[in-house]
């Protein structure tokens, strides 16, 4: 009894945080950070998680070499660092997911940002829906942090976006051998007809446009280091946020669509 007025006493930010950390996490966020690339952007990461508004568990994988991770870690009360040989991101997701015990798990990578209400809006849908596999939408910036495009998310969302069950993920994970920035792609096409995808079109994260990176050499990268660089005019800025916002209000839907070129392994066949 002696408790509650020291805990009605305390300022009105200490109560909110007290509240928060006494909530069991539906969700761990699962933060990859295996170069130290991204560390000049890990900790705002790292704040947009604590800055949910549902609490969420915080993993966050490293190469077992990392001589500053538990610096971080050190500042960051809660969080929790898996220690793993060097490999592809995929193999650093399943490691994270293995060392989560929450009934989601939801993907950052180091550099990206999430706005405060994405895991809400997600973790709200996959329950009243029952489905396993939601993603958000998500905005593009530049390195240096300023938001200049909406992307259109059409085909394939980045794992930065996503949110899975758990045991959806455990039993679908991601081929650790595969990489170079195309082991989400190869999940989603492998998982295609195994795991329903669905869209909350809802524009919820940042994605970081770095001229470095391990999807670099891609198209659809280049392309997005092209804009990134036309953005650095003020008036292109501006054209590139009202056209983009424009066409994503236009292609706002529920789900996804296979781009033609994809080879998609054929549907089960009902059993006779």
């Amino acid at each position: 009894m002696d408790a509650l007025p020291r805990i009605l006493s305390l300022p009105d930010d200490q109560i909110c945080c007290f509240e928060r950390r006494s909530i069991v996490p539906d969700v761990t966020a699962i933060v990859t950070c295996m170069t130290d690339a991204e560390r000049p952007f890990l900790n705002e990461a790292l704040q947009s998680v604590r800055n949910q508004t549902v609490p969420c568990e915080t993993i966050v994988v490293a190469l077992e070499s990392n001589p500053w991770i538990d610096e971080v870690a050190q500042a960051l009360p809660g969080l929790r660092v898996v220690r793993r040989p060097p490999g592809w991101a995929g193999a650093a997701r399943n490691s994270g997911v293995e060392a989560a015990t929450t009934e989601f798990v939801a993907f950052l990578d180091g550099d990206d940002v999430w706005l405060p209400t994405k895991t809400e809006r997600q973790v709200a849908f996959l329950k009243s829906s029952h489905r396993d596999f939601v993603a958000v939408d998500h905005m593009l910036m530049t390195e240096e942090g300023q938001v200049f495009a909406y992307a259109l998310a059409r085909h394939l969302p980045m794992p930065s976006a996503w949110m899975v069950r758990r045991h959806t993920i455990i039993s679908h994970p991601f081929d650790p051998y595969v990489g170079g920035g195309v082991e989400d792609g190869a999940w989603w096409l492998s998982s295609w007809n195994s795991v329903c995808k669905y869209r909350l079109p809802e524009p919820l994260i940042m994605y970081r446009v770095r001229g470095q990176s391990s999807s670099t050499a891609s198209p659809s990268k280049r392309r997005k280091l092209a804009f990134a660089r036309l953005s650095t005019r003020p008036t292109t800025r501006g054209l590139l946020l009202t056209g983009t916002y424009v066409l994503h209000r236009l292609g706002q839907r529920p789900y996804y669509v296979p781009l033609k070129s994809w080879d998609l392994p054929d549907p089960p066949r009902a059993a006779r």
